[in-house]
């Protein structure tokens, strides 16, 4: 072993020429218990002092590196403020800018202007904003602190701890708008220098004149015209009022009074209670008393669309933008400053041609008849992907004001829901059902509800189809409550995208359509994308991707992502069955009025609600669905303009949509690979169209009839006195030779006197499956006459000439009388008569109304 190997190892013998000893003991080799526990003098200075070492030098290059990049932040010339772009940019499907999120209506007013008349609102935005703000130099390090601890907790997501010089200096810093902590270093050195260059009055006549309050609005003046109709460079306003504007900055979209005026109230009444804190509670002067807090918490908001219509100009889009933006907070967990002064990048699938007609066609008065109580709402999306490429703001939109199409303010769907929650999962759970099943029209009631038809009467057994195309609501009920059950029915439209309250499990909720809380047309339009997409539903959603300036994708958040996969809710077969009996709604049910102009492949649903207050038309095409509605603003009955589905929504679908696809190529549904069309069930019936010809050439006699499903075999029978009859033979096609008859010779003297030879036919259908026999079919009489005429003569019948050798048909119950059903209904298969009414009656053979008496629930 080498020499230094051997001095490594203690347990290796000495290299020659040393001295042999012993092993070293084991106190040598690892030391005492108490000197391994404290490690050694020596070892513990090495250690404590390296540590501190490394701890104050990441300290030094931590405070050195936060200080370069507070240095590094500029100042900006407040005057320069005007230039800058803030919002969020906003592209439609071709990558087009449409518009930017936050807008720029805003009109300056100066500090002067504000102390004068309305000292209080500069006052209390200090109160809510930033108490301190007279204090501090531009940061206000306890605030900052307090924001530090809350995001070391979040792990690293900068926030809160902004002073309202902070807020202004925020908008210079265009190229950083990631969250974090190299932002909020920039905005506390903009901060800082801020404070150097401007005064206090400066820095706050800036921030309110730039600060965001929603609907599209900058700055404290145009946003008190907006909400209160009032101009602070010369009036006063109310505390609520001002209360009101000093909470929106918070969340201006969150807390806006025309959407949301619930949270707006509270929002303001907060702000009420922080406006009458004292010096002992946040260092400024009350603003009001504690008295007057419950006074003006009381009062109503006092803002007013119309407001909205006199101060600002309506630009193209806005309903769009403005869902965007409830979208992007929603799925992509944005706030109202990220979109707003973000310089974010919206890419959309707005279409902007169907946007245009959907607004023009919604604030056309042709489009509610001539009457001013009315409004509407509509949406298209690609049946394919659920891409809202258009979505209507309804008659009188204005930025900030309620989307009629995405709202559903307790607007019922009527029988527009019935394919989603009776049809098509009739359907699904039943594999002999389809559109040819019978099914009972007939009254008959449901814990004490007893559902009606429009027309008030029944139609009895009838095919599935006729129920759909007429809207009958009592043969929906039974197919509800017999075939499809409650719980299916609320699970199948729950899949389909319908936002249901637990009490929508009912009969009249889920067979009629009267749901709690309504249904919005986005919801109505998403769930109808099941039955063009072999039932999946595809999610209703208006972005495609969120960017930010510098390119990078923001994410979508998990719940969000989970929630817009496509749903597998039916079959192909019970999709493809769906829209069969739905293009026939269009075609001469209750729709028809939804007929596009080009007359391309339409499928869709009437829907009228209870007491006609909303009508709907919900259709697609194979590559887009529409919902539209049209429904009364007022619930005064005295006021109220009766609406059907059939005569209202359904022309503004075929408005719309015939713009729209004119002139793109018209496809008709295809159907799904291996679902076979559907057939109608076997139904043993007479024969009711027998003929009969005598064939002089051949010597025979031939019939024939229609012969109507491949189940069925038919026994011919004759007789010769239309009294006693026997069987000839039988056959599986529609069609019989009788050679077992006697022609008359023509030197034959009895034919002469007796006029020649008479046979008489009947054909009896059998079913081959249960040889159960149907009734006699009507009977033809064939007569037999020798030929009188020399061989040259042309005069006479020629062979197998009808018109000569035809004899009298007659029914059962007569000798002669042409040719009778052998019982009621023949081939009509009992078809019941069409209900009264047409399309000026709404829909059509029980409509869509919940029933007047009816007894409904709700």
């Amino acid at each position: 072993m080498d020499d230094y190997r051997r001095r490594e190892d203690p347990f290796s013998l000495p290299p020659r020429g040393e001295k042999h000893g012993s092993l070293p003991s084991r106190k040598e080799r690892h030391g005492s218990r108490s000197t391994r526990s404290k490690g050694g003098n020596k070892r513990r200075f090495f250690t404590k002092k390296w540590f501190f070492l490394v701890i104050i030098t990441s300290l030094l290059l931590i405070v050195g590196g936060c200080s370069t990049v507070v240095m590094s932040a500029g100042t900006v010339d407040l005057e320069k403020m005007e230039d800058m772009k803030y919002a969020s940019a906003i592209y439609d499907q071709e990558g087009k800018l449409i518009g930017r999120v936050g807008g720029n209506n805003r009109e300056p007013i100066t500090m002067e202007e504000l102390k004068k008349h309305n000292p209080a609102l500069v006052n209390a935005f200090v109160k809510v904003e930033d108490a301190r703000f007279y204090k501090h130099n531009g940061v206000d390090y306890y605030a900052l602190m307090r924001a530090v601890v809350k995001n070391i907790v979040k792990l690293g997501a900068a926030e809160g701890g902004g002073t309202i010089t902070m807020q202004v200096a925020r908008n210079a810093i265009l190229e950083d708008r990631d969250k974090n902590i190299k932002r909020k270093l920039k905005e506390i050195g903009a901060a800082l220098n801020l404070e150097r260059k401007y005064s206090k009055d400066q820095i706050l006549e800036t921030y309110l004149n730039y600060i965001y309050f929603g609907n599209n609005v900058r700055g404290v003046k145009m946003a008190a015209k907006i909400y209160f109709n009032k101009d602070i460079s010369k009036e006063t306003l109310k505390p609520h009022e001002v209360a009101l504007l000093a909470g929106l900055p918070k969340a201006p979209e969150g807390y806006n009074p025309f959407r949301n005026p619930e949270g707006a109230k509270n929002r303001r009444n907060t702000v009420l209670a922080i406006m009458a804190r004292g010096k002992d509670e946040d260092g400024l002067d009350p603003i009001i008393s504690k008295e007057e807090v419950s006074k003006y918490q009381q009062m109503d908001l006092g803002v007013k669309e119309e407001y909205l219509e006199a101060h600002l100009k309506n630009n193209e889009f806005e309903a769009y933008k403005a869902y965007v933006i409830d979208e992007a907070k929603r799925n992509y967990d944005l706030s109202d400053e990220e979109l707003t002064d973000g310089g974010l990048k919206i890419y959309t699938a707005l279409n902007p041609k169907a946007q245009k007609i959907v607004d023009e066609a919604l604030k056309d008065d042709a489009t509610y008849q001539g009457h001013d109580n009315l409004d509407g709402g509509a949406t298209i999306l690609k049946a394919d992907t659920g891409e809202i490429v258009a979505i209507g703001g309804g008659r009188h939109y204005k930025p900030g004001s309620m989307i009629r199409s995405a709202e559903k303010k307790g607007h019922q769907p009527g029988s527009s829901i019935k394919p989603l929650t009776v049809y098509a999962p009739a359907m699904e759970l039943n594999e002999d059902i389809n559109e040819y099943s019978k099914i009972p029209d007939e009254k008959f009631s449901i814990n004490g509800w007893t559902p009606q038809n429009y027309t008030r009467r029944y139609y009895g057994d009838v095919e599935l189809s006729y129920v759909v195309e007429n809207s009958l609501n009592a043969s929906t009920a039974w197919l509800l409550h017999n075939k499809v059950k409650l719980p299916n029915a609320f699970n199948f439209a729950q899949k389909a995208g319908l936002k249901l309250h637990p009490e929508d499990q009912a009969y009249a909720a889920m067979a009629l359509g009267g749901l709690t809380e309504g249904a919005s047309t986005v919801e109505m339009a998403q769930a109808y994308t099941v039955f063009p997409n072999n039932g999946k539903a595809m999610r209703a959603h208006a972005i495609r991707k969120i960017e930010q300036a510098d390119g990078t994708e923001v994410a979508m958040t998990e719940e969000a992502r989970e929630a817009l996969q496509p749903v597998e809710v039916f079959k192909p077969k019970t999709a493809y069955y769906m829209t069969r009996m739905l293009k026939k709604v269009v075609e001469k049910g209750t729709g028809t009025k939804a007929r596009l102009k080009d007359g391309r492949p339409v499928a869709g649903k009437t829907g009228t609600t209870q007491e006609y207050k909303d009508s709907w038309f919900v259709g697609y095409t194979p590559d887009y669905v529409m919902a539209a509605t049209i429904y009364n603003l007022s619930g005064d009955k005295d006021k109220r303009v009766q609406l059907s589905g059939g005569s209202t929504a359904a022309p503004l679908f075929s408005k719309v949509m015939s713009e729209f696809l004119a002139g793109t190529p018209a496809r008709d549904f295809e159907k799904p690979p291996g679902v076979e069309e559907p057939k109608p069930p076997f139904e043993l019936k007479p024969v009711t169209d027998l003929k009969g010809s005598f064939n002089r050439e051949a010597g025979v006699i031939q019939l024939r009839w229609t012969d109507y499903d491949d189940r069925v075999k038919y026994r011919v029978e004759r007789s010769e006195d239309g009294a006693n009859w026997r069987p000839l033979g039988e056959t599986a096609e529609g069609a019989f030779t009788d050679n077992q008859i006697e022609v008359p010779q023509p030197g034959d003297p009895l034919s002469g006197i007796f006029g020649g030879r008479t046979y008489h036919y009947r054909v009896i259908a059998i079913d081959t499956e249960t040889n159960e026999e149907a009734q006699p079919s009507n009977v033809v009489s064939v007569q037999v006459k020798p030929r009188q005429e020399p061989p040259g003569d042309q005069q006479g019948d020629q062979p197998g000439d009808p018109q000569g050798d035809q004899g009298h048909d007659r029914g059962p119950g007569g000798f002669l009388g042409g040719d009778q059903g052998g019982r009621d209904g023949g081939d009509r298969r009992g078809d019941p008569p069409n209900p009264p009414g047409g399309d000026q009656q709404g829909d059509q053979g029980g409509g869509d109304q919940g029933g007047r008496d009816t007894g409904w629930p709700w």
